[in-house]
């Protein structure tokens, strides 16, 4: 909601969504109170209404602006990647090194916050579901590209294939959010890379 005009809102909405977004990404979303959303914005529960509508809201506005970190990386390695296999490995390596960010808490966003909480959060869950299917659909694409260019054998199973990757992305995040360092997701993703069928002979 933008704030009438002529009385400015008095503190810096970005700075504030990430504040909420470290808050909901460490306790979740059942846990994080709106005492403790406003302290750590620094702002009042009138202008967290004012600015994201409902702890609802500001929770499906955190998630979101998460999940699209991770698109970014998928539609950057299809884009950009000369293989399908170099574009998987660049897509699990990045998730890897993100998922360990020193300058963020442990884990992924939306396999904790996003994916406990009640009734308040089907609807957030729901669409992030939809924002992975649509790396996965993505991806496959770019597979199906590389069997019909020869990278790829043409009796690769393009569905198991995609399945196997995202598989492999889904663990890396589960890991993450166990503590596993960031060493042991890279080594999981060397492991996954050598498994890569190879080119037609």
């Amino acid at each position: 909601m933008t704030p009438p005009l002529g009385r400015p809102r008095g503190f810096d909405r970005d700075t504030a969504l990430e504040e909420a977004t470290r808050l909901f990404w460490t306790q979740g979303y059942d846990a994080t109170s709106l005492t403790e959303l406003t302290e750590a914005m620094g702002i009042s529960p009138s202008s967290l209404y004012a600015a994201f509508g409902s702890k609802r809201e500001l929770f499906e506005e955190a998630v979101m602006t998460y999940a699209r970190r991770y698109r970014d990386i998928y539609v950057s390695a299809i884009a950009e990647e000369q293989t399908a296999r170099a574009a998987v490995e660049r897509i699990l390596r990045r998730s890897a090194e993100t998922f360990t960010a020193e300058d963020e808490p442990a884990g992924c966003l939306t396999t904790s916050a996003a994916m406990i909480g009640g009734r308040d959060t089907i609807d957030v869950r729901q669409t992030v579901a939809r924002l992975q299917q649509a790396d996965a659909d993505a991806l496959r694409e770019r597979i199906e590209q590389a069997v019909r260019a020869g990278e790829l054998p043409r009796s690769t199973s393009v569905a198991a294939l995609t399945a196997y990757v995202q598989c492999i992305w889904h663990g890396l995040s589960a890991m993450s959010n166990a503590g596993a360092p960031r060493a042991q997701l890279l080594d999981v993703v060397d492991e996954a890379m050598r498994a890569w069928p190879p080119g037609p002979r």
